[in-house]
């Protein structure tokens, strides 16, 4: 399976990607890495976290699966080439 990654900052800059299951894999240990450590560095505050950081799938677009915040200035759209 083949996807196409677009990430995404917070001036509106874009980059484009493109690869298998194990790309998309790595994005999703990155955020779940980065969302313990938030917790941790926060004291488990768990509505904190959340304002900031979320994996979201399906509904996003027609052709989007898989939208993930890494937080206010970095989001990776994930769709299914």
């Amino acid at each position: 399976m083949k996807f196409k990654f677009v990430y995404e900052g917070s001036r509106g800059e874009s980059d484009i990607d493109f690869g298998g299951i194990e790309e998309l894999d790595k994005l999703v240990n990155s955020y779940v890495n980065s969302r313990e450590m938030l917790l941790l560095e926060e004291d488990n505050d768990l509505d904190y976290v959340n304002e900031f950081m979320g994996m979201e799938f399906g509904g996003i677009t027609e052709k989007c699966f898989c939208e993930i915040t890494f937080g206010e200035e970095e989001s990776v759209k994930v769709f299914i080439e």
